[in-house]
């Protein structure tokens, strides 16, 4: 039986349900994590903003101090190239009383010269230094000091013997307790130490080589293949200790001529002792009774009579017109100076003094200035080990030891003052052994400095061995005046 369309049973229809309300859901949620997208960006922005900002200020903060530091740098290579200290007492400005540009920023520089310059012959002065990038200014003090040869332990204008050829160059057994300063190219073979600060004048200002730069020279274990270089170590080759800091490229400093020495003849003659010939001199020699003369130096022409001068009798001043042996114990102050070669025979020491050198309290000085040589004698006694005491100076020539590079060891070549020479003198030979030398002839160095020659000069040698330039005391940094910022 067929069914009709009537009698079919119809689908129940769904009702129509509009998706309204759920879209709805969907359009707030999508607005608000874009809301929240949108604020997280402009967080984002205003920290990165204010990170600029802050980078910026942290430059122009560093920037600033850059600049009192240059311009404080530069007011200190102007007082060198002066020649002399500045007479004035006032404060003044080097470079005049408008702000200086440099790199995009200003520093401003005033000299402020110490109080008691007039009445004495170390001469100090206050650098005073802004420096300002954008709104921001910083100022710092630098407290200098004229400087003296006798600053330095060891000082050179030329780091070759006389005649040129190859660098003489600090080697492994070296150890240099003070500060060293050249006007040459310093020079390195293997592991030297430098206890206290190092500098070198080597294609700075002053120094008229074109081709010179700033660098050490390392040997680079080849005596044909030398490596010129800025950096404090050539590992493994070379590799010195810097206990202080070193210096490359720093102003030239001044050796007095040998014409100078005049100033101290003139005073040899108007209070002190002066002769002509070859002397003999000899500090604390033995009385008839065998006691030593402390506080006496005794002068005598080869093969003639003693003549004995107590210290405190003289003006602290002796000049040979000619050459001079020297040997003894020094109990007082003394310069001897002469215009030609002064040779040690024996040991130099100082009464106040035991086998570290002058002892706390010490008041003995002794100053040794020859316009040639001074020479380590190849004497009986100086066979081994030879010690000094004393601030030692050669104008034209070196500081040496006779046949240096012949014989057998000597053993230690010690002194406890002060080495100032025109050209480098050699003292002993040795076998290179890898990238150490072995003394085997001559003398091993052994060199430490008279700390107080700082406050203390032997007679005559605080006007004679001013250099030209300043040694640095102190340095600070100053808040500025109200209304600076910083």
């Amino acid at each position: 039986m067929g069914h009709t369309r009537e009698n079919r049973t119809k689908r129940p229809q769904r009702p129509f349900s509009r998706p309204r309300a759920q879209g709805g859901f969907t359009i707030v949620s999508v607005t608000f994590i874009a809301a929240i997208v949108l604020i997280a960006i402009l967080a984002l922005f205003q920290l990165a903003t204010q990170d600029a900002i802050l980078v910026a200020h942290a430059h122009d903060r560093s920037q600033a101090l850059y600049l009192a530091e240059s311009g404080a740098a530069r007011a200190m290579v102007w007082l060198c190239a002066q020649g002399t200290p500045p007479a004035q007492l006032a404060p003044f400005h080097p470079f005049g009383a408008e702000e200086q540009g440099l790199a995009g920023g200003k520093y401003f520089v005033t000299i402020v010269p110490d109080t008691t310059n007039g009445t004495t012959w170390r001469h100090n002065f206050t650098i005073v230094s802004r420096g300002t990038e954008g709104d921001h200014s910083r100022c710092v003090e630098v407290d200098i000091q004229t400087q003296l040869l006798s600053d330095f332990l060891y000082f050179t204008d030329t780091e070759h013997m006389p005649g040129g050829g190859n660098p003489l160059w600090f080697v492994t057994p070296d150890v240099v307790d003070g500060p060293l300063f050249t006007n040459d190219q310093i020079s390195i073979f293997g592991d030297p130490t430098f206890l206290s600060r190092v500098t070198s004048a080597y294609g700075g200002p002053g120094d008229n080589n074109d081709n010179h730069e700033p660098l050490f020279l390392y040997y680079n274990g080849s005596s044909t293949n030398h490596l010129e270089s800025e950096l404090e170590s050539n590992a493994p080759h070379d590799e010195p200790t810097f206990v202080d800091s070193y210096t490359l490229g720093a102003p030239q400093l001044t050796l007095p001529s040998t014409g100078d020495i005049s100033l101290l003849k003139d005073e040899a003659r108007a209070g002190g002792v002066s002769v002509s010939g070859d002397y003999d001199f000899y500090f604390g020699r033995p009385d008839e009774n065998g006691d030593p003369m402390l506080g006496y130096v005794s002068y005598s022409k080869p093969g003639l009579g003693w003549v004995d001068v107590d210290l405190s009798s003289i003006n602290g001043l002796i000049y040979v017109n000619g050459n001079l042996s020297v040997h003894g114990v020094v109990d007082g102050q003394v310069t001897i100076a002469t215009n030609g070669i002064i040779e040690i025979t024996d040991d130099v020491v100082y009464a106040g003094s035991d086998e570290y050198g002058p002892l706390e309290g010490c008041d003995d000085l002794l100053g040794l200035i020859a316009c040639n040589d001074i020479v380590i004698g190849d004497t009986a006694p100086n066979q081994d080990d030879c010690e000094i005491h004393g601030a030692l100076m050669t104008l034209a020539n070196s500081f040496t030891a006779q046949n240096w590079n012949s014989g057998v060891p000597r053993g230690d070549l010690t002194v406890h003052g002060s080495l100032v020479q025109s050209f480098r003198g050699p003292v002993g030979s040795g076998l290179i052994q890898g990238d150490e030398v072995i003394i085997t002839s001559g003398y091993a160095k052994d060199y430490h400095y008279d700390w107080r020659l700082q406050e203390m000069y032997p007679p005559g040698f605080y006007r004679f061995s001013q250099t030209g330039g300043y040694t640095r005391l102190g340095w600070r940094e100053v808040p500025l005046e109200d209304g600076q910022q910083t």
